[in-house]
């Protein structure tokens, strides 16, 4: 697998999984990435906030990636996953030199937040704000 096809489909599994998730921990009585307000400067729980509900998460990457450069009929360059099999030949005559490395690195990715969290918590920061104008408070989000 190639490596960007290999990022793309973590992340898009991470975040489906979340997604999908959200529904059934909801009928059990939890909650899966609810909204919260506040930040995680002291418990290191997430990296950042795209609001003040929405937090940014870090997903940690350390692959093992193998960087080929072939020369015959159809020869091309590649980086891709290491793998321990490789099958087929394609009717392809080639050498191929392959080298190992290892590489580690960090994407941040916002997962989806439970809706039903977020517009309770949204009610509660309306109700708030209101308090302090001092205006009767009616939500927009019920």
């Amino acid at each position: 697998m190639q490596l960007d096809d290999f990022i793309k489909t973590t992340l898009i599994q991470i975040a489906r999984g979340v997604h999908d998730a959200q529904k059934s921990v909801s009928d059990l009585g939890g909650i899966v990435n609810p909204a919260t307000l506040g930040t995680s400067q002291t418990s290191g729980a997430y990296f950042a906030t795209v609001n003040d509900m929405h937090h940014v998460f870090l997903v940690d990457f350390d692959v093992a990636v193998e960087v080929s450069q072939s020369t015959g009929t159809n020869a091309e360059a590649g980086l891709s996953v290491a793998s321990f099999a490789k099958l087929g030949a394609g009717g392809k005559s080639a050498n191929s030199n392959f080298t190992s490395n290892r590489i580690a690195f960090k994407v941040p990715l916002a997962l989806p937040i439970d809706q039903t969290s977020q517009t309770q918590l949204k009610n509660e920061i309306e109700q708030a704000n209101a308090k302090v104008r001092g205006v009767n408070f009616k939500s927009e989000w019920q």
